[in-house]
């Protein structure tokens, strides 16, 4: 399954939009899924042609981002260190995501995995120096951004193979060559999924600050 990150206009419309313009932009992406499901170009695309698959996920996910921000503003408010809960725990699936994807590079590629892995490690080393500067930043809500990013984004990875492996299980046993269907949910999750999930950290969180301070200006 390939790396995707056309969720990512749907987070930033739970940072900048009321709750119920940021889960409409969900069932946007989802019928825009849908739609784009006729004129397959990969394996599963037809399957998307299901709206319980290509547009129900996608407003599920919608809804647990915006509570997802939600949840993460309130912890920060209430529990004393509560940032560094959060760094501690986002640092762990960013880290998880990393060292997997690139086993997953390595296993699809070719590539020797000894060349990936310090590769790998730089790329942790680089995220969680810039994570951790938000941590120390004055604006503790800023930390918020990267970490609903990520959150969120393995979300969604794990509601749209979800309901792939519910509706369409035999497509996935074809895809993948395997009757485990949990144990296909679990690898994408912790290869595509979190890798997907760093890079919308990475692109989506410059977006939204600086739409931020656009907005706080007007």
């Amino acid at each position: 399954m390939s790396v995707t990150i056309v969720h990512i206009p749907v987070l930033i419309g739970v940072f900048l939009l009321p709750k119920r313009y940021a889960i409409l932009l969900g069932l946007f992406f989802g019928i825009g899924s849908w739609i784009r499901s006729f004129t397959p170009m990969g394996p599963l695309d037809t399957a998307f042609q299901y709206p319980w698959i290509s547009v129900l996920p996608r407003l599920l996910f919608a809804v647990a981002a915006v509570y997802i921000y939600q949840g993460l503003k309130a912890l920060n408010g209430k529990f004393k260190n509560s940032d560094i809960y959060i760094f501690g725990a986002v640092v762990f699936v960013t880290s998880f995501g990393v060292y997997y994807g690139a086993k997953a590079i390595s296993g699809f590629t070719g590539w020797d995995f000894n060349v990936l892995a310090p590769i790998a490690l730089a790329i942790i080393g680089v995220f969680i120096t810039l994570y951790f500067s938000f941590i120390r930043s004055e604006d503790k809500l800023k930390m918020l951004v990267p970490s609903t990013f990520i959150i969120s984004t393995v979300v969604h990875t794990i509601l749209v193979l979800t309901a792939l492996v519910l509706f369409v299980p035999q497509s996935i046993i074809d895809l993948f060559g395997t009757t485990d269907l949990f144990g296909v949910v679990y690898s994408v999750a912790v290869t595509n999924g979190l890798v997907e999930a760093l890079a919308a950290a990475v692109i989506g969180t410059p977006i939204v600050l600086a739409l931020q301070v656009i907005k706080n200006k007007l």
